[in-house]
């Protein structure tokens, strides 16, 4: 039986691409080959805390604002200075062009997304009828996602700019059309990566039918 490891990287160590690729990426613990490793990434040290909130002030970030004024449009501003320092960071670690207009078009893309869904939701809960609890820790989930997917999606183009079969592998059901367990969840993922010549870079939030995990 072949076996593999699965690998976490926090946010601290993913705002430092190259220590990252030098110190764990090429250096594997366990084996002289470079494959046969899953990596799970955390988002971007800082990002989470513009998602969600602040993990050491309490400092309320775009999940904050958003669940505690459902008449007050302020955290549009704050996805828009979140879009701006997502768009600093693919500038800071791409050094082309093309790649940058390709990353910001993919994070675009899901900031817009979530702006669209956030508004809707928003107009949805104006109403009488419609409570905005009972939505939020869907909320939530779909916040936190977002700078996982950010920082996966661009490990696995440097990594792959570096000469690495890195493969992205998004687990957060962004868009799904179906529900599945946590473990159907990753089988799917999964079912088409050779782990002896592919190097998986996934979001650690895993979407499921409980949630997300």
């Amino acid at each position: 039986m072949t076996f593999h490891t699965v690998e976490k990287i926090g946010g601290t160590s993913m705002s430092d691409y190259v220590a990252v690729r030098d110190n764990i990426i090429l250096k594997p613990v366990h084996r002289q080959d470079l494959y046969r490793r899953i990596f799970v990434v955390s988002a971007y040290g800082g990002i989470t805390d513009m998602l969600l909130e602040h993990k050491k002030n309490g400092q309320a970030g775009i999940y904050g604002q958003f669940a505690n004024s459902v008449n007050d449009d302020g955290w549009k501003a704050s996805l828009v200075a979140l879009k701006q320092e997502m768009f600093a960071i693919n500038a800071n670690i791409f050094d082309t062009a093309e790649t940058i207009k390709k990353a910001d078009a993919f994070i675009g893309e899901r900031l817009y997304d979530t702006e669209c869904c956030l508004a809707d939701l928003q107009r949805l809960c104006q109403h009488g009828h419609f409570s905005l609890d009972a939505h939020l820790s869907t909320v939530r989930e779909m916040l936190a996602s977002i700078g996982e997917a950010h920082s996966a999606w661009n490990t696995v183009q440097l990594l792959q700019q570096d000469g690495i079969n890195a493969v992205f592998v998004d687990l957060t059901g962004w868009q799904t059309d179906k529900h599945m367990t946590l473990d159907e969840r990753i089988k799917k993922a999964f079912a088409e990566i050779d782990l002896s010549r592919q190097l998986p870079i996934a979001t650690g939030y895993a979407h499921s039918i409980d949630g997300l995990m």
